[in-house]
């Protein structure tokens, strides 16, 4: 039936009857759906390819084509960057970054604001949070997001070419970073403004002379900057009127004249001061435009949107038939309700940790590898993976182990694509469900990555492959703080792990019950920030609809343990709550909802840190593993043993003149 659809609509041969029908054919396929969770069918492994061909579109992220902004991607970043006759300013971000979603509205108005410049320089964007901007992000040496580059006009690629940093955000500020930098630029081209300020004995005549075929200015306007401090408003009003015939403006920097605004008047050579109320940019702009005007001279308005394509008013059948199977899947998701979690969101995350966040860095080494070695270890240890799977998890563990000192990143990226099609299939899926949002942008990867320690953390503390209380949150604790790209959001988990006392959890299930009430207070603190999706509210989890048990009346201050007291009089029943985690992320509970191959899925937990060789005869990085604690352990009592009886027996036969060897052996 797709097929059919497809060369219909493609012949334009599509009536009343084919929609019918294929409305008709899309309820059946919701009806199954939502009935039970199956492998997919050809309809739905079509919606797949779909959507990954749609993730290639260059206006996804956090701007499109209605912004102000110039999307980047890797696929037209050296058309629209390099050998330009304009300078950019870029912006990398990543979508899944806190700090970056909040930024978005500067960055646009920013955008808006300055769009009149753009044949000086253009506002552009790129999204490094997907797969094909890696090597990109990489190159441009992005270690935070956003980042912030200045790239020149005519700029080159090549070895260490990655524009000039703009560490400033708030937009006044960049404005400011941005002007310096226009001011610095070498390689001008042609129609280059001229930012140099007037010497205080300018010749008038010098404003008016013809440069070109364009008609001569018939007003000179200047702007005088009397500022010990330094200001920007003459050149960022000398951007606004770059373009706008019959006039010209210029900077001076007289001490003996207040800051200000004068306009000379070619034909009599006139000088007239125009009143301002406050000297900034808009202000000294809007006196030009009036005066301008008054003289019938129109200025030339900058449209702050991009021209938006139009909509098509032709019905589509495969967006409609798409729509309802994502309608489908999201009713079967909110029947399924929030207690459920999905095999396919910690494959998602797991894939997006690997396959991205990890290859952001030119060289992976010192305590950053061991981060990466300990979470590759818990992965091997506890993840569900299927066969192939485990096999690929424990190969690109080996490799990085392999590196005594460094691994590189891009070495990195091409060997784990290589062992993935080498272990193929590894993934059973490819889109987020439970983790899954409306808004592009939400939820997804953070989502996933606090599932997925979720789920390790119970597994640990369900299974005896390792003794160590730690071993999980260590793994977090070095990911985030070297790996995850929302830079705010690790500095947050870091600060909130001190603060909490991560390091002295002493057991496995109090390391279950740490993540959770750590989890809720990230919870609290970002309840109704522009990071939160509003069809899945930040809750203090679980709700009493999922666990009624979880709470009751606070009877004690639980001392050092304010994290799990309530604001409506109610406390955390511990056990009742350490009993739903255990539940939640048990690893019968995870469902195969959204798999495009669900029998990857493995059926039981395999115990993959007995007996393989890693755990068995390795040193960890530069930390000892199990058996040599242990071992030691019981040597260091053994000596301290015999020591004592020895000091003992010497002490207690102290009479004697002459002490034999054998004696003393003798008596141990």
């Amino acid at each position: 039936p797709d097929g059919l659809v497809a060369d219909r609509q493609q012949s334009g041969d599509v009536d009343s009857k084919d929609y019918t029908f294929g409305l008709v054919l899309v309820s059946s396929c919701s009806i199954q759906l939502v009935a039970s969770s199956r492998l997919p069918s050809l309809y739905e492994k079509h919606l797949f390819k779909r959507q990954a061909e749609a993730s290639n579109d260059e206006n996804t992220g956090l701007y499109d084509e209605n912004d102000s902004v110039v999307s980047l991607n890797a696929a037209n970043f050296n058309e629209k960057v390099y050998q330009q006759p304009h300078a950019a300013l870029v912006e990398f971000y990543n979508s899944y970054c806190g700090f970056c979603r909040r930024y978005a509205p500067i960055w646009k108005q920013l955008a808006a604001d300055i769009l009149g410049w753009q044949n000086v320089v253009k506002v552009m964007a790129l999204d490094c949070s997907r797969d094909d901007n890696n090597a990109l992000c990489r190159a441009y040496e992005v270690m935070a997001y956003p980042t912030i580059r200045f790239i020149p006009p005519y700029y080159e690629e090549g070895p260490q070419k990655i524009g000039i940093a703009v560490t400033a955000h708030a937009e006044s500020d960049v404005i400011n970073a941005l002007i310096e930098n226009l001011h610095n630029v070498t390689n001008k081209p042609s129609k280059w403004p001229e930012f140099t300020p007037l010497e205080s004995n300018f010749e008038k005549a010098d404003l008016f002379v013809k440069n070109s075929d364009a008609e001569p200015p018939k007003y000179a306007y200047i702007v005088n900057e009397n500022d010990p401090n330094g200001t920007t408003v003459g050149s960022q009003v000398i951007l606004d009127f770059l373009d706008t015939p019959l006039v010209v403006i210029k900077r001076t920097r007289d001490t003996a004249e207040p800051s200000g605004l004068k306009v000379i008047i070619a034909e009599t050579m006139s000088e007239i001061k125009l009143p301002v109320d406050e000297f900034s940019r808009d202000k000294i702009s809007a006196a030009i435009r009036k005066h301008l005007n008054e003289h019938h001279i129109s200025v030339t308005e900058v449209s702050t949107k991009a021209a938006s394509k139009e909509a098509s008013s032709e019905p589509n059948i495969s967006e409609i038939m798409e729509k309802k199977q994502e309608d489908a899947l999201r009713s079967k998701i909110k029947e399924l309700g929030a207690g459920v979690i999905y095999q396919a969101d910690l494959e998602e995350a797991v894939k997006f940790a690997l396959f991205h966040e990890v290859v952001r860095f030119k060289t992976i080494d010192g305590e950053r590898l061991l981060a990466l070695q300990r979470f590759l270890n818990v992965l091997v240890r506890y993840f569900p993976f299927n066969d192939n799977g485990m096999k690929f998890l424990k190969e690109v563990r080996q490799y990085v182990l392999n590196a005594e000192k460094e691994v590189s990143a891009e070495n990195y990226a091409s060997q784990i694509k290589m062992l993935e099609q080498n272990r193929a299939p590894v993934f059973s899926s490819n889109r987020w469900i439970g983790c899954s949002s409306t808004k592009d942008g939400l939820r997804r990867y953070p989502c996933g990555l606090w599932t997925l320690f979720h789920y390790l953390t119970v597994q640990a503390a369900e299974s005896e492959i390792s003794t160590d209380p730690l071993e999980i949150l260590q793994a977090m604790h070095g990911f985030i703080k070297y790996f995850f790209g929302c830079s705010d959001c690790s500095n947050h988990f870091q600060q909130m792990a001190a603060r909490n006392k991560i390091w002295n959890v002493t057991s496995k299930d109090d390391a279950v019950l740490w993540l959770w009430s750590s989890h809720n207070e990230v919870n609290k603190r970002l309840s109704g920030d522009a990071t939160e999706d509003s069809d899945h509210p930040k809750i203090q989890f679980p709700t009493e609809a999922m666990c009624p048990k979880c709470r009751k009346p606070m009877l004690t201050n639980h001392h050092n343990h304010q994290q799990y007291t309530l604001q409506d009089g109610n406390e955390w029943n511990l056990l009742e709550v350490l009993r739903y985690l255990k539940q939640t992320y048990g690893f019968d509970n995870r469902n195969p909802l959204g798999l495009q191959e669900a029998s990857l899925v493995p059926q039981k937990l395999i115990s993959n840190g007995i007996g393989d060789d890693f755990h068995s005869n390795r040193t960890f990085g530069n930390v000892l593993n199990e058996m040599d604690i242990r071992m030691g352990a019981l040597l260091y009592v053994a000596c301290i043993v015999m020591l004592v009886i020895a000091v003992k027996m010497v002490v207690k036969r102290g009479y004697r003149k002459k002490m034999y060897t054998h004696d003393i052996l003798g008596k141990v």
